[in-house]
C-alpha cells in the first residue's frame, strides 16, 4: 500500500492496542455493566449492579469477572461484598461513540443516518 492510501487512516499498532478492548465491551451487558457505573459515579456491589441491569446475580458477577480480568474494572471487598469501579477510562469513549451513533440515526434506520451523514459532507 502507498503512504497516499494510508494516509489519515489509523495505524495498525493503535488498532491493533484497541482491538481487544472493544471485541471484550461487545457484549451487552457488559456495555450496560460499565454504563451503570459511569452513571453512578463511584464503585458499586454486584447486588446493586445486577438489581439495576434486571439481571441474574450469576450472569451478572460472570460478567463483572470478565471485565474485572480483562482490567477495565477493578474491585474491592468490604466483607461479604465486592465494589466494581471502572478502571480503563477509554471504554467510556465507546459508550460515547454508542450515545453519538445512536441519537444521530434517524426513525428511517441506518440508511437514512448514513445519507444524511454524507450529505452533509
Amino acid at each position: 500500500m502507498s503512504a497516499s492510501t494510508t494516509t489519515g487512516l489509523i495505524d495498525m499498532e493503535t488498532l491493533e492496542r484497541v482491538a481487544p478492548v472493544i471485541r471484550l465491551t461487545a457484549h451487552p451487558l457488559r456495555l450496560r455493566i460499565i454504563d451503570y457505573l459511569r452513571r453512578e459515579g463511584g464503585p458499586r456491589c454486584v447486588t446493586d449492579i445486577g438489581e439495576a441491569l434486571g439481571s441474574d446475580q450469576s450472569v451478572t458477577s460472570q460478567q463483572l469477572r470478565i471485565l474485572r480480568d480483562q482490567g477495565v474494572l477493578g474491585a474491592r471487598r468490604d466483607g461479604c461484598h465486592m465494589f466494581y469501579n471502572i478502571t480503563d477510562p477509554s471504554v467510556l469513549l465507546l459508550l460515547d461513540c454508542i450515545r453519538e451513533h445512536h441519537c444521530c440515526r434517524s426513525s428511517d434506520g441506518p440508511t437514512a443516518a448514513r445519507s444524511a451523514a454524507q450529505t452533509a459532507h
